[in-house]
């Protein structure tokens, strides 16, 4: 599994809507981001059908965030724009393993594969959006949530 560049920008775009707190125009999110504003317009598309920004129209509409900052995981976020997180093909539902057929459990390298997956969502659940924005919350600071 990797990382999307789109999710990777979707967490900076949730960040920057959380420090800044105010209303922002999607040509504004994208100058910030160093994005195009048709790349933000993409993002942000799916992160208010998601619920994790709002958008308003009008002269002064823009996206605000959702809900509260402590209230966004980054897995949350990952998983809006990239779907399920899995680290192996052999972990999706509609996977049939070549090994074990429908039998998963029987195969030890899935159940390792799975895991490990587990361990990482359970991390990325723990890291929120207030802390990824808190200037007092260091990289050292986050591991220690694990």
């Amino acid at each position: 599994m990797r990382i999307t560049q789109e999710a990777d920008y979707a967490i900076r775009i949730v960040c920057l809507l959380a420090e800044r707190d105010e209303t922002m125009d999607a040509n504004t999110i994208a100058e910030h981001c160093c994005i195009t504003q048709r790349f933000a317009l993409k993002i942000l598309r799916k992160l208010v059908l998601g619920k994790l920004v709002c958008s308003f129209k009008g002269a002064n509409g823009g996206y605000r965030l959702g809900r509260d900052a402590k209230d966004i995981t980054m897995k949350d976020t990952i998983e809006l724009i990239d779907g399920e997180i899995t680290i192996s093909r052999c972990l999706s539902e509609d996977h049939v393993c070549s090994k074990s057929g429908e039998n998963k459990g029987a195969c030890f390298v899935h159940c390792v594969f799975d895991v490990i997956n587990r361990d990482v969502v359970k991390k990325l659940e723990k890291v929120t959006v207030a802390a990824l924005i808190d200037p007092a919350v260091s990289v050292e600071d986050i591991v220690k949530i694990f």
